[in-house]
């Protein structure tokens, strides 16, 4: 299956697991076959760290350059742009130059959609596209939103990112409304979760109590783990730095639903996916 899929994993609030969640459901999503390419849309260029690529060498081709040409002359290339992961997944790097990008998107005709329209000649290539967000409601979270077909929220069990995941929702409906109607919500995913305190399990039991009635939360938790900071520190996702982990088995399931959601939309969800 060819979809093209575009999932935009965001939340406002920083430090909810944003990155390691793209970084890891693309790794989830490649174990199972799937073509996959991960865009990176936060200035930081945390995703080419959490996979090791900048140390190798400084990310000089990336998404700016990419929308930087789609501005200038409604065309880009994507010659060097697209780098090949060795977990099995396409990546488009970014770097602080984003940043100058997103003031310029603000002067400009059509700034919602520079990312939509440099996306779409490669939806047939990929199932499935992930786009990283920077941690802010701003121009570049608006452009992955228009052109997303669904989005993920990572929310932390806390109560500023709880608020974040509210805010974020206002603008989903506000970007429905305005343009891309087919938008929709894939999940709220709960994160760093840590079972022992009282305030994980009450922030956990309220994201349920508040969304879940509007929209679908998953009924698993990303668990709090020094294992998975390493393995972001180390350059590589969970799922092959310890296969066999809690996080690791969370985000393979996150995969496979995920895969399982986009079956059923294009009517080829088969029984032999199940595994």
């Amino acid at each position: 299956m060819t979809t093209g899929k575009v999932i935009a994993i965001a939340n406002q609030k920083g430090g909810v697991g944003k990155t390691t969640t793209a970084v890891n459901l693309a790794a989830g999503l490649a174990q199972r076959k799937q073509k996959v390419l991960l865009v990176d849309l936060d200035p930081q260029g945390d995703v080419a760290k959490a996979l090791g690529l900048s140390k190798q060498e400084p990310m000089k081709q990336t998404i700016s350059n990419l929308m930087l040409e789609m501005i200038v002359s409604d065309t880009c290339s994507y010659e060097k742009r697209i780098l090949q992961c060795d977990e099995g997944f396409d990546l488009i790097s970014s770097n602080e130059k984003l940043s100058s990008i997103e003031v310029t998107l603000g002067s400009i005709e059509d700034k919602e959609t520079v990312l939509k329209d440099i996306l779409a000649p490669l939806k047939n290539r990929y199932d499935f596209i992930l786009i990283d967000c920077k941690p802010s409601l701003g121009m570049l979270t608006i452009n992955a939103l228009c052109a997303a077909n669904s989005a993920i929220i990572p929310s932390q069990s806390e109560f500023l990112s709880a608020n974040g995941t509210y805010e974020l929702l206002k603008r989903i409906q506000k970007i429905r409304e305005d343009g891309n109607p087919s938008l929709y919500v894939e999940g709220i995913l709960v994160t760093m979760t840590d079972e022992r305190t009282v305030l994980s399990r009450t922030m956990k039991e309220q994201i349920q109590a508040q969304y879940g009635s509007q929209f679908p939360v998953y009924p698993w938790t990303v668990p709090r783990r020094i294992a998975i900071a390493e393995s972001s520190a180390l350059g590589m996702s969970i799922l092959k730095y310890r296969p066999e982990s809690d996080g690791a088995q969370i985000y393979r399931k996150l995969a496979k639903e995920v895969e399982r959601n986009a079956q059923r939309e294009t009517g080829k969800y088969r029984d032999s996916h199940a595994r």
